[in-house]
């Protein structure tokens, strides 16, 4: 795991500064490639995990037959020794044994389509010094980051942010982006904080052609169609097999690996996986515990028990948020308010006190429909069987005080709209910007066209390819762990497991009061029934009860006037925190209120960056 910068222009200076803004993503090693020719300036940070000698360097440089390339590259391609052993077949010589290789030779091999051979993580860009492109990719769900500053001359990328700012650029927010940010809590790509910076979209690739200065791009991954196979017993064994071999591939390293273990069914089932291939009194796992209603230390008690591996706990604390607040944003770079941003970090710093490379279970609830919004999805596909005019009368009689009927009127309401429209119309009272509410309907129109109109399907791709994973969750923990230089590794979001997703029946993903229902009879034999069975609860501490404290409550009052008095948020916004968010405190709001928290933190930690705001 590492960091990549680079530029289509010569400046040492500027190379080796942003080489050390992202220092904590490869403390192991440093290094640099400059193309007088061409103009152009590629610069690496390590993080030495397969092939820890000399030879695993980047930038690297590849010939093959008088062709010529240099790779910086983050992430790791698991399945990399079944393509150099394919590509030695046809004449290819390797020096490493490293993966960074093995894309160099790929990409002679199979040009720009090398990257439906890789089955892994991946942030890269290749310099051809024939034909003088960059060809800059990033993996099919996004799992590494990478960003790039185009002005019409400049063209400059990194892994990160800081990377680019470390060029002094003149800088604006950006106004779209910070309405996606309250929104949604977090800036999907394409978008960043900052004008004329943007991320490459997940299953993207993007040429930059350095004699003209063009830029081409397209996504090169599709999610197949939903597609049911209805035979529970192949799906079991497949999903089984699936699993098993996705833990396999991913614990490949010459750096000792860990798990992180939260006492869900996610974790534990990597886990229980990685115990057919490593023995247990070996395999460090790390958890994180916290006070009163929100700890789950019974249940990591519970499946670290089952399986004997050498646990390591943490617990984090109110103090613990409050030292880590301007920390956790530096390394984030731009506003992200998922509140396990600071239990993710401190479980990280953790891990890596201990291994180099820890296995998680993000994608087991898109993959398997382990989410709470998958049953109201499933719902409202219930109710739209039922004749419009009957849900019209419903929908005025029902109640609208009582919670449980309050929560059935909006599902009636919501079976109402044109289904394209469900995601972006939930909650009549919140606050949705036009930009808002036209990416949600343009992606939900999308995924419900290749799930046969299944609203659950779609959600659960929507959740997949925009909404979850992507530039939030995955952004969260991308950020903290290499913040802590740790290499995450997520079994489920294997593009294997993602495509066997659209087989599963969607009644054996979810039901009117079930989730994850195939992935609970696969594990049936594996896991303790507690875990199994247990209630749904993510990695929350208790951030949302912190914050209703009375100078928490003060410091949201303040930065709201201030930010609206500079311009940064709209009067849009300002009312709908004064006349609802404050004056509400359902979780709903809450969250509201930890997004404006959160963009308070960041916008103290980078404002100096930012035109006009110094």
């Amino acid at each position: 795991m590492c960091g990549i910068n680079g530029f289509n222009f010569i400046n040492k200076i500027i190379l080796r500064q942003m080489n050390e803004s992202l220092k904590h993503r490869g403390p192991d090693d440093v290094g640099e490639f400059f193309d007088k020719k061409s103009k152009i300036s590629l610069g690496h940070r390590r993080l030495s995990i397969i092939d820890l000698s000399k030879k695993g360097k980047q930038p690297m440089r590849y010939i093959h037959k008088n062709r010529k390339a240099v790779i910086v590259y983050n992430g790791e391609i698991y399945n990399f020794q079944e393509i150099k052993g394919e590509l030695q077949k046809k004449g290819y010589l390797f020096n490493s044994n490293s993966d960074t290789e093995v894309i160099l030779a790929s990409y002679f091999e199979y040009g720009e389509n090398c990257i439906k051979k890789f089955n892994g993580m991946w942030a890269f860009c290749i310099y051809d010094l024939d034909k003088e492109i960059f060809f800059l990719s990033r993996d099919r769900v996004g799992k590494k980051p990478l960003y790039y500053y185009f002005d019409g001359e400049k063209f400059i990328f990194s892994s990160e942010l800081k990377g680019i700012l470390a060029h002094n650029l003149e800088l604006n927010l950006n106004k779209d982006a910070i309405d996606l940010y309250f929104s949604l809590g977090f800036i999907p790509a394409p978008y960043s904080i900052y004008e004329k910076i943007w991320k490459l979209e997940a299953s993207q690739n993007l040429i930059f052609n350095l004699k003209n200065k063009r830029i081409r791009k397209y996504n090169y991954y599709k999610i197949p169609k939903y597609n049911p196979i209805f035979n529970k017993k192949l799906l079991r064994n497949r999903g089984r097999d699936l699993l098993k071999d996705a833990v396999r591939l991913r614990l490949i390293s010459d750096v000792p690996l860990g798990a992180f273990l939260s006492g869900g069914l996610d974790s534990s089932a990597v886990t229980s996986q990685m115990a057919n291939f490593i023995s247990t009194k070996n395999l460090n796992t790390f958890s994180v515990g916290f006070e009163g209603r929100y700890d789950e230390s019974k249940y990591m008690e519970l499946i670290k028990d089952t399986l004997k591996t050498k646990h390591h706990q943490v617990s984090f604390k109110e103090k613990d948020f409050l030292r880590l607040v301007k920390k956790i944003f530096y390394y984030c770079d731009e506003p992200l308010s998922d509140d396990s941003l600071f239990p993710s970090f401190v479980l990280s710093k953790l891990a890596k006190e201990n291994v180099t490379v820890s296995l998680g279970g993000d994608g087991g609830d898109e993959i398997f429909g382990g989410y709470p919004k998958y049953l109201f999805a499933y719902q409202i596909r219930v109710m739209r069987t039922f004749p419009k005019f009957l849900r019209q009368i419903l929908y005025k009689i029902i109640p609208n005080k009582i919670s449980f009927f309050s929560n059935l009127k909006e599902g009636i309401r919501l079976s109402l709209l044109e289904p394209k429209k469900i995601y972006s119309e939930a909650r009549e009272n919140l606050y949705k910007p036009p930009i808002c509410k036209k990416l949600l309907e343009n992606n939900l129109e999308k995924y419900l066209s290749i799930s046969d109109n299944n609203l659950v399907e779609a959600f659960i791709i929507m959740d997949i390819m925009f909404y979850t994973l992507g530039d939030n969750f995955l952004a969260k923990v991308d950020r903290t762990s290499m913040a802590n230089s740790l290499e995450v590794r997520a079994p489920f979001l294997d593009y294997r497991l993602l495509e066997y997703s659209r087989t599963i029946p969607t009644k054996w993903k979810v039901s009117i009061f079930s989730t994850k229902i195939l992935m609970k009879e696969i594990l049936k034999n594996v896991l303790p029934k507690k875990i199994l069975y247990r209630k749904k609860k993510g990695f929350t501490p208790p951030i949302l009860e912190w914050i209703q404290k009375k100078e928490y409550q003060e410091k949201l009052d303040s930065s709201l006037h201030e930010l609206y008095k500079k311009n940064i948020l709209s009067i849009e916004w300002f009312n709908f925190y004064k006349n609802f968010v404050f004056k509400n405190d359902g979780i709903i709001y809450r969250n509201y209120k930890i997004r404006l928290l959160f963009f308070h933190y960041w916008y103290s930690c980078w404002k100096k960056n930012i035109l006009g705001f110094i």
